[in-house]
């Protein structure tokens, strides 16, 4: 016999009731759920799902295998076999220690921390510095190279100024210690460009000659072109000739030279034996010609020289200028041979008054 103590609530007993009977349910459902699964057979085979003569039911698993590895797996369900696909949400690991396969065409969203090998990047945008390397070499030298928008920069760091190399609208441009170099787009073609020979609009440089391919004239304009020669410092110059444009069309406010000024230039100007510093002792290094004292103050310079036959470049620096020695000398001569004529009339005209 139970003797009640308290007050039961049958309301509340009914829900406790019927609350163990749902769970109760639930768990018999899982049960069967999970002993249907466990019934289940596994089939493995190298080709996809066939007609094997064999019942299969709801659950059942048939894996296509190549050697020991699974290729692809289908799941029997509703009289047929479906193939099994892994949401990316399904396949979660935390650590992959090493990932082998071949894997076709891949679309992914952000990948981080990844050493790409051998591979082609066709198409889409490298952002932040897709290329960024810092080492030293065996000797102990210091290199780093990486890009960014900016191109390709390449530094050893014993070096001051960094090697900046870019492709931009205007042509390719490397600089760098205080200088900088352009290939123009459309003025030098990549396929005509080798180790020993570059060649463009009928220009070729080749080992040491510089020829043009056309048989055209080598024109050496100044930066902008536009016809505008410019200078050319060289050593020794060989030609077959120099052609100084002397047309009266391309000169202008021409006036008499006198042959009297050209004559006192001639009698002041010293020549002299001398040779270049950086010259050898060999008998070509012997010349002979003015000198222009840019050493000595006025009153003691040791050579003298007519201020017509002196130029000065940009720089300021002094040289001869052979052109305008050429024409003195010319129209000295005139006045000497003037000279000459009338002094030869004077001693005709004695020799007959003397006769």
């Amino acid at each position: 016999m139970i003797i009640a103590t308290g007050s039961v609530d049958i309301n509340e007993a009914t829900k406790i009731a019927q609350n163990a009977s749902d769970s109760a349910s639930d768990l018999a459902d899982k049960i069967k759920n999970l002993k249907t699964s466990l019934d289940g057979t596994i089939t493995e085979s190298p080709n996809t799902p066939f007609d094997d003569g064999k019942e299969h039911n709801d659950g059942d698993m048939w894996l296509v295998m190549s050697g020991n590895v699974a290729t692809s797996m289908y799941i029997y369900s509703g009289g047929s076999w479906a193939i099994k696909k892994w949401d990316v949400t399904s396949l979660a690991v935390e650590y992959l220690s090493a990932l082998s396969a071949n894997l076709g065409n891949v679309q992914a969203g952000n990948i981080n921390g990844v050493n790409i090998s051998g591979s082609t990047i066709n198409g889409g945008t490298i952002t932040g510095s897709a290329i960024d390397q810092d080492f030293t070499s065996s000797d102990g030298t210091h290199y780093q190279l990486w890009a960014d928008y900016n191109g390709f920069h390449y530094r050893v760091t014993e070096s001051i100024e960094t090697q900046d190399m870019r492709m931009t609208s205007n042509g390719f441009t490397v600089s760098g210690d205080g200088k900088t170099s352009t290939v123009a787009g459309g003025s030098v073609y990549s396929n005509l460009v080798s180790a020993n020979v570059v060649m463009g609009n009928g220009l070729q440089i080749s080992g040491h000659t510089i020829a043009c391919s056309d048989g055209g004239a080598l024109y050496l304009e100044s930066n902008g072109g536009g016809g505008t020669t410019t200078d050319i410092h060289a050593a020794d110059v060989y030609s077959n000739g120099t052609k100084l444009k002397s047309a009266l069309s391309a000169k202008r406010d021409v006036t008499e030279y006198s042959p009297d000024e050209a004559l006192s230039a001639v009698m002041n100007t010293d020549v002299k034996k001398w040779k270049y510093k950086d010259a050898d002792n060999s008998a070509d290094s012997q010349h002979v010609g003015p000198i222009i004292d840019d050493v000595n103050s006025i009153g003691d310079k040791t050579a003298s020289i007519a201020n017509d036959m002196i130029s000065t470049d940009e720089n300021g620096n002094y040289f001869l200028n052979e052109s305008n020695t050429i024409s003195i000398l010319l129209a000295a001569l005139k006045k000497s041979n003037q000279r000459i004529d009338e002094l030869s009339y004077r001693i005709t005209q004695l020799e007959r008054k003397n006769a």
